[in-house]
């Protein structure tokens, strides 16, 4: 099976089984799976949208890196009952002045958003706080592995 590492701002569709990989801080990956042809996908985002329209990367921002992978798999199989998501990071790593809505949060915010939006369940969800998290996303089976950064035991969840 391959094994991919998404680093920031990237994503993964995939028809076949691969455990795909990333470390998130305050970036959010949303692991989205088709119960009945065993697709899936996995994202790394850093931001909840861009601060102007002429931004056009489509991975690096919750709000059209959620929705492409969400359209990309559905155009193979529209059901959205059919699909399941998993959520992690949005953690608030760096301690700031600013009160009011961290940019974890925001990341966490527009991921749910659009999942709702999409009608996709989310199954799993380890966000907030301040660590960041290792994720390991086995799509043959829609295992996924989480630990926090640093830590050295293991969290092993069966979805």
């Amino acid at each position: 099976m391959d094994r991919i590492f998404l680093l920031p701002a990237e994503y993964r569709i995939t028809k076949r089984p691969e455990l795909i990989e990333t470390l998130v801080g305050s970036c959010v990956s949303v692991c989205l799976y088709n119960t009945k042809n065993g697709h899936a996908a996995m994202n790394h985002f850093l931001q909840d949208q861009p601060f102007e329209n002429t931004d056009y990367d489509i991975a690096r921002y919750g709000s059209s890196a959620t929705l492409h992978i969400i359209e990309a798999l559905m155009k193979i199989d529209p059901a959205p009952n059919h699909y399941r998501a998993q959520l992690f990071g949005g953690a608030a790593v760096i301690k700031t002045n600013s009160e009011g809505y961290g940019i974890g949060e925001k990341n966490i915010d527009i991921a749910r958003k659009i999942l709702a939006a999409h009608r996709i369940r989310i199954i799993k969800e380890e966000t907030a706080g301040t660590r960041g998290r290792r994720i390991r996303f086995d799509t043959a089976t829609n295992e996924t592995f989480c630990r926090f950064a640093g830590q050295i035991g293991k969290k092993y969840n069966k979805r």
